[in-house]
C-alpha cells in the first residue's frame, strides 16, 4: 500500500510526526530535491507532499519530470502565508491540489453564489 510522505523544514516536522505522518526534513529546495530523488528511487514512493516553497523552488528539470504521468504523486503543502504575509486566499491551495490530481483547473466562486 502506498504511503504518504511529507518533506518539510525541520521546524514543521514535529507536527507532522505527531500526526503519524512519515516525515523527511530539508533546509531548502536543493536539499528537498535530494530527498525527493531518494524517495522516487524507492520501489513505491506513493504520495509525496512537499512544503510549497520547496516544490516551487525546484528547477525546471524537476518541474518537467513531475508534470509527466507516473506511478506517484508529488504535491505542495501550503506554505502557511500568502505572498504579502497575510493568509492565503480561500480555496487557493485546494484549487492547486485538484488541478494537480485531475489535470484540470477548477475555479471557485468566492461569494458562493450559483449563478
Amino acid at each position: 500500500m502506498p504511503q504518504v510522505t511529507v518533506i518539510v523544514p525541520p521546524e514543521l516536522a514535529a507536527g507532522y510526526r505527531l500526526a503519524g505522518v512519515r516525515t523527511e526534513t530539508a533546509a531548502d529546495a536543493a536539499a528537498a530535491g535530494r530527498v525527493l530523488d531518494r524517495l522516487l528511487a524507492g520501489s513505491d514512493p506513493g504520495v509525496i507532499a512537499m512544503h510549497a516553497p520547496f516544490l516551487h523552488g525546484l528547477g525546471e528539470r524537476w518541474q518537467r519530470r513531475l508534470a509527466r504521468p507516473a506511478g506517484f504523486l508529488v504535491t505542495a503543502l501550503p506554505g502557511g502565508r500568502a505572498r504579502e504575509g497575510g493568509p492565503a486566499p480561500a480555496g487557493e491551495s485546494l484549487r492547486e491540489l485538484l488541478a494537480r490530481a485531475v489535470g484540470y483547473e477548477f475555479t471557485f466562486d468566492p461569494e458562493g453564489s450559483a449563478g
